[in-house]
């Protein structure tokens, strides 16, 4: 038998301390791998950085203000119960809550639901900063896809939203950041000069 009734194997090595020893060789040979470029973890396979644009969709917000997002602003965002931070809001499209039905003569009509005066749908766009991998877009840690929830926060809200469309800001390749009042010159990579 390979191994004793001590414990030991081959009646030499307990065990135990060759477990350890094999963990501790197992755990450089992998530092030595990833130094060495042989093996990539997830932090090397960044392509690049940017700014991004997301757009997101709130549905059918009760608001006496349906001016509440406005081009040009900030808000504080959280994707997927992860608070990301303020970004901007570059466009906003608000239209109100709208129903739709059947006339007798087999045509549809659509107009404002008069059911739901203050029922609002909003597309906000808004810009941030993220890095480029082969899985899409990662702001401040957290992926940035279509489909997540997200949920909005300024100085008298907080609503629930889910993105609905993300792509790299092509206004801002090579050209230069638009805030109001200024223009600050952002080079290939995306950051400010």
């Amino acid at each position: 038998m390979m191994i004793d009734s001590s414990g030991k194997l081959f009646g030499k090595i307990n065990v135990i301390d060759f477990s350890g020893l094999a963990l501790a060789l197992l755990i450089t040979l992998g530092i030595m791998a990833v130094q060495s470029g042989m093996y990539k973890t997830s932090g090397q396979v960044i392509k690049g950085e940017g700014d991004i644009r997301y757009t997101i969709y709130i549905r059918n917000l009760k608001t006496q203000q349906p001016d509440i997002f406005v081009p040009g602003h900030k808000l504080s965002i959280t994707i997927r119960n992860q608070p990301r931070g303020e970004v901007q809001i570059v466009q906003v499209k608000q239209t109100p809550k709208r129903t739709s039905f059947m006339l007798p003569t087999g045509t549809l009509k659509t107009m404002e639901d008069p059911a739901d005066p203050l029922g609002n749908d909003y597309m906000v766009t808004l810009r941030d900063h993220a890095l480029f991998t082969n899985d899409g877009y990662v702001t401040e840690g957290i992926k940035v896809k279509i489909g997540l929830n997200i949920e909005v926060e300024g100085k008298n809200y907080r609503v629930p939203g889910m993105i609905i469309g993300v792509e790299e800001d092509a206004k801002l390749k090579g050209s230069s950041t638009e805030t109001p009042g200024n223009s600050v010159p952002v080079s290939q990579t995306g950051k400010k000069s």
